[in-house]
């Protein structure tokens, strides 16, 4: 799951270098893009797989450098899959749209629709709440495994776990502040699995996966064994890592694996009319939490007349980015399994973004 816990004035910091520096590429036409684009502003080090676009009408370009595991060792493919982190959440929020384009869900309705048997103090958060971060319901399950480790291994539904570990009191009233926390996604998939009445992974592949035609996106195991071609994770020292606790009933939260090129394929089935309806993309596109830039799932980067979705994740050594233009479909994605930084994928990122406005 994601580390997104660094302090907020240095998540502000960045937010005004991204607007700063993605503010000069605004509004120009884009380029086409080439080896050289990735050759020129990915440096020497990066070890993982990057794309780039220039637009929906473009093929996209990627390449690959160093290895997805060292002690074979085994170099990447362009189709890898990696660990995507909070990625997951992005396409938890589109799955739930998908779901209230049918009628089962209402995004403004109090979570207790749907799990009547929550605390009466439940009643005043809605859904849209628990999709943006901001319910204020105590870190149940995060609580949970402080106590006990062994419960990163528990098999149970969602639906239970969201009753076992979403039951604890609000700190404080639902949409004032902004907390990172899986107890909101447990919650979120517990409310899809009683919508559905199916495992809450399979409404996801049925809803959103499959749609879109990929081919090396899943949830992942708790052994990373049991995820065929998978890289590995690694320390910045090129060690292996273990892969952090990632308990079934949170793959709402982070336990999707996908590869850069079907990021590009969910992203361009998302933000195109065979999804979602417009306003659902809109939905998805509209920030709730202002400070944290948060919409539903994932990050909006406003720069004068361009808007970015802006997914990003960490699992462990596993660092994830995708930046994606809905208006026309420039993309890069950035896939690392050495534990590099978020503010260097970001800065990479961005200067990717400038070269394809060149």
């Amino acid at each position: 799951m994601s580390r997104l816990s660094c302090a907020p004035l240095r998540r502000r910091c960045l937010s005004l270098a991204l607007l700063a520096a993605l503010s000069a590429c605004a509004g120009l036409p884009p380029g086409k893009p080439t080896a050289s684009i990735l050759d020129t502003h990915v440096p020497a080090g990066y070890n993982g797989v990057v794309l780039v676009r220039a637009s929906r009408a473009d093929a996209p370009v990627v390449k690959t450098w160093g290895q997805a595991q060292f002690e074979t060792p085994a170099a990447f493919a362009a189709d890898t899959p990696f660990m995507v982190g909070s990625v997951s959440k992005w396409i938890t929020a589109v799955t739930v749209l998908r779901l209230a384009e049918q009628g089962k869900l209402d995004l403004d309705q109090p979570i207790t629709t749907w799990l009547p048997e929550l605390p009466a103090a439940s009643r005043a958060v809605t859904l849209r709440h628990l999709l943006s971060n901001t319910s204020g319901i105590e870190r149940g399950l995060t609580l949970a495994l402080k106590r006990d480790p062994g419960l990163e291994r528990l098999m149970i539904p969602a639906r239970e776990a969201a009753l076992r570990f979403g039951s604890g009191p609000l700190l404080f009233a639902p949409g004032t502040r902004f907390d990172y926390s899986s107890t909101n996604w447990v919650i979120v998939a517990g409310i899809v699995e009683r919508v559905t009445g199916e495992p809450f992974t399979r409404a996801v592949v049925r809803l959103v996966l499959e749609p879109a035609g990929v081919r090396q996106t899943g949830f992942a195991s708790l052994d990373p064994a049991g995820t065929p071609r998978l890289a590995l994770a690694y320390g910045s020292e090129r060690t292996a890592r273990k892969m952090p606790a990632a308990p079934p009933m949170a793959a709402a939260a982070g336990t999707v694996y996908s590869s850069a090129q079907d990021l590009v394929k969910i992203a361009d089935l998302v933000y195109s009319e065979r999804l979602l309806s417009a306003a659902s993309r809109r939905e998805l596109m509209s920030v709730q939490h202002a400070p944290e830039e948060y919409a539903l799932g994932g990050r909006v980067k406003q720069v004068g007349n361009a808007t970015l979705a802006w997914e990003s994740g960490v699992m462990g050594g596993y660092k994830s980015l995708l930046a994606y233009a809905p208006e026309d479909g420039r993309a890069v994605v950035l896939l690392n399994n050495t534990d590099m930084a978020q503010s260097e994928q970001a800065r990479i990122a961005l200067a990717l973004l400038d070269a394809l406005a060149q």
